[in-house]
């Protein structure tokens, strides 16, 4: 028996996920979070490539598909090594590491 498994949508995919000042957040006010004040998520996660499937996404009503899911191979520019020795400081070690 073959279970079909539904794709989780992700920011990634989303034309209103909003990055800067070290968060995501949404560009129609939906709270991404319940941890943080905001309702954003920490920018490191994207840095890390985490999935960002929020909860709150998945039945969006405004939920805008920018295309194809990005691959989990794709995403993120941090290897998993390499992210307990970066901080917000290390500006330069981020700059090649996008480049």
């Amino acid at each position: 028996m073959q279970v079909n498994k539904k794709k989780k949508r992700t920011l990634y995919e989303c034309s209103h996920a909003r990055a800067g000042t070290g968060k995501i957040y949404c560009d129609e006010k939906y709270p991404l979070s319940q941890a943080s004040f905001d309702g954003s998520l920490d920018i490191r996660q994207l840095a890390e490539g985490k999935p960002l499937a929020p909860k709150i996404c998945q039945q969006c009503i405004n939920f805008d598909r920018l295309g194809p899911p990005v691959p989990e191979e794709e995403r993120g520019w941090l290897k998993i090594k390499e992210i307990g020795n970066h901080d917000t400081n290390n500006r330069q070690v981020l700059r090649e590491a996008v480049a």
